[in-house]
């Protein structure tokens, strides 16, 4: 997730230049073939244009709000993943306790450090699998940073940093080790129950707040298993291709219309024909950035540089856990990378 204000123009670039080559290759081509050659059987009527252009434009918006509905509802889950994290610890810190004797502080670390494991783990499965490609540099559309580290959930060791040696062991058999944390997280406050820390009521809200926990993960996972619809992606971008293959052929009838009627020179009526291709290439990259912003948005968890900033918030959870508890060594937050919170 973009952090600074702007988006910088070399991200832009990087990943348009190709676009504006091959625009400008086939603009160019089409002023010559009418300009020069004199063929004037090349051009379209600019009202069916203007008329698919606008079609085009409302496909792009329906498709850019609908996209955004996703990368909203995903940051809205983990926001509640937040809250519920830190009323996880308020709980662990104030609930769990015997009228006979104080518990073991050790056991309140135990129960933050496997719900860290959690977290961590639901942040790597949700990027484990992605349509993006690695890059070694920042790309906005289509691309993903790779990173050599845990902290940003590429790797496993993320969250099994936070499990002990047998934890770690057992959840390697299981194809969901996210849902198997919060399992045996549930095995744990039962044998607190057993041991007297824990009675019925203060037991049932505990495990109310693991009940919100696999809820939540229900909720990432139905947006990641869930494609967004393709034929609405893929028409989306067969629209915008076909618009921007037919509007420099309407262009070039409305540039050679003001030439007439305004009966310039050869010499001023080629240099202003000469316009039209920067011009094109202008409208054109608009449309092809509004069709990129809502194909990158599609996916929230892919970790690309529009995605929800799942690590950044997985150790914001750390650090509010550790700091409530006033256990363990706290980290230091992920600070951006070339303007991108990840």
């Amino acid at each position: 997730m973009y952090v600074r204000s702007g988006i910088s123009p070399r991200h832009l670039l990087h990943d348009s230049w190709r676009f504006l080559l091959i625009v400008y290759v086939w603009v160019a081509m089409i002023v010559y073939l009418r300009e020069f050659l004199r063929l004037d059987f090349i051009g379209l009527p600019i009202e069916p244009v203007t008329t698919i252009g606008i079609a085009v434009s409302l496909y792009l918006g329906f498709k850019g709000a609908s996209a955004y509905n996703r990368w909203w509802e995903a940051r809205r889950v983990w926001g509640d993943i937040v809250n519920n994290s830190r009323m996880w610890a308020n709980n662990v810190s104030n609930l769990i306790y015997s009228e006979n004797q104080d518990i073991d502080p050790k056991v309140q670390c135990e129960l933050i450090e496997r719900h860290l494991a959690w977290v961590n783990a639901l942040a790597y499965q949700l990027r484990a699998t992605t349509r993006l490609k690695e890059s070694i540099k920042t790309r906005i559309f289509g691309h993903r940073l790779r990173f050599d580290h845990h902290d940003f959930h590429q790797t496993a060791d993320s969250y099994r940093q936070h499990l002990n040696a047998a934890e770690s062991r057992e959840i390697e058999h299981y194809t969901n080790p996210a849902v198997h944390i919060l399992r045996r997280q549930g095995d744990r406050l039962r044998e607190l129950a057993r041991q007297g820390y824990l009675d019925s009521i203060r037991h049932t809200q505990l495990m109310e707040r693991l009940d919100s926990f696999y809820s939540s993960q229900g909720s990432c996972e139905r947006i990641k298993n869930t494609p967004f619809p393709r034929q609405v992606a893929n028409f989306g971008q067969a629209f915008t291709w076909t618009f921007i293959a037919i509007l420099p052929l309407a262009f070039v009838e409305v540039f050679e219309n003001l030439v007439a009627a305004h009966r310039m020179s050869t010499l001023v009526a080629h240099e202003y024909m000469l316009t039209m291709v920067p011009f094109t290439i202008l409208v054109s990259w608009i449309f092809f950035l509004m069709e990129k912003v809502s194909d990158s948005t599609e996916d929230p968890f892919e970790g690309g540089v529009t995605d929800v900033p799942i690590s950044a918030l997985c150790r914001t959870i750390e650090i509010d856990l550790k700091q409530i508890l006033g256990a363990g060594q706290v980290p230091h937050p992920i600070k951006p990378v070339d303007g991108v919170l990840y």
